[in-house]
């Protein structure tokens, strides 16, 4: 063998444009209940009770008579946000290692910003898919009605479209209002790509694959949201490999879920919603806070990101909830 073989001479050191980091693509949470800017943490909305809108109450009023008369109640739901926050502290010394020739590509402080923030948005996004798995919606069932597993087979036993119009045809009759939003979990979506009902709806199309557009298209809604967030159940440990994946969007653990419901295009007086987003600004203003602050004695900064925020149920007349869509 040749002297001196310079391959087993080099040193080996990380690449500088490349690295691996594990964190969901995206969350849905935001898009699926309008959002509240700027409330009081206390705050109440005043709802109008169905009831008195809804009856025929108009009568013929006789000369030198009265008309008949009405009125309509009002009820308060209550908000009481609270504050959600997450910390990362930056040492000294990983800033100045994070700077030497071979030290790995980090960026101590974004990165901790980052972490932080992306903990917030998934402590949110279980929040929200809680409220709603844990309710009772239209359909008369907390956890919601149970689909059997019948939107995954490809074939004639499928039941989504029979499920959609059945869910549609609820909640107009119990609000007057016609849902246009759906949220699947991903599984669910994916299964769906398959059925040939849906396929034989969508086959004239450019592609003719279906999409998350051309499904609310079918389903004659505004949008369909894909839950495709996924969180740990595994508790810590010092190795950090520790990893249990469950889905956010499930009522049930693999077995899948959908929800319709209606959203309306922003909020307002009189307007019907599911649910809402309520969140409290900050000294400045912005509905999220980032603050640092320096711990001296341990040579290090700490960043914080804060959110406080309420989800609440609205109108439970505005939802339709399916569990073990996928499987049963």
């Amino acid at each position: 063998m040749p002297q001196p073989n310079v391959k087993e001479l080099l040193v080996t050191g990380p690449l500088q444009n490349v690295s691996v980091a594990y964190k969901n693509k995206a969350y849905i949470g935001d898009r699926v209940f309008p959002i509240l800017d700027g409330i009081d943490p206390k705050a109440k909305i005043a709802v109008y009770q169905k009831g008195a809108w809804f009856r025929d109450e108009a009568g013929i009023r006789g000369p030198g008579s009265r008309a008949p008369r009405g009125g309509y109640p009002i009820d308060w739901l209550t908000i009481s946000t609270k504050e959600y926050a997450f910390a990362k502290e930056v040492t000294d010394e990983d800033r100045r290692f994070a700077a030497s020739k071979m030290a790995p590509p980090l960026k101590p402080d974004q990165d901790a910003i980052e972490f932080c923030a992306d903990k917030i948005d998934l402590s949110k996004e279980r929040r929200i898919a809680s409220l709603i798995i844990s309710s009772t919606w239209a359909d008369g069932n907390v956890g919601g009605e149970d689909a059997e597993g019948l939107w995954s087979p490809a074939g004639d036993t499928n039941t989504f479209l029979a499920d959609i119009t059945n869910g549609r045809k609820t909640i107009q009759k119990a609000t007057g209002v016609t849902p246009n939003c759906l949220i699947l979990d991903f599984a669910t979506y994916e299964a769906l790509k398959q059925c040939a009902a849906i396929l034989e709806k969508i086959k004239y199309t450019q592609r003719g694959v279906l999409t998350k557009e051309l499904l609310a298209a079918v389903c004659d809604l505004e949008e369909v949201l894909v839950g495709e967030a996924i969180y740990s159940t595994a508790k810590e440990t010092k190795a950090g490999t520790d990893f249990t994946a469950r889905y956010v969007w499930e009522v049930n653990a693999g077995k899948g879920m959908g929800f319709l419901f209606y959203r309306p295009p922003s909020p307002g007086l009189k307007v019907i919603s599911a649910g809402y987003q309520c969140r409290t600004a900050y000294e400045d203003g912005s509905p999220r806070r980032t603050t640092t602050w320096r711990e001296a004695a341990e040579h290090q900064d700490v960043y914080e990101v804060a959110e406080e925020t309420d989800i609440i149920q609205v109108s439970a007349g505005a939802g339709y909830l399916w569990k073990d869509t996928y499987v049963t």
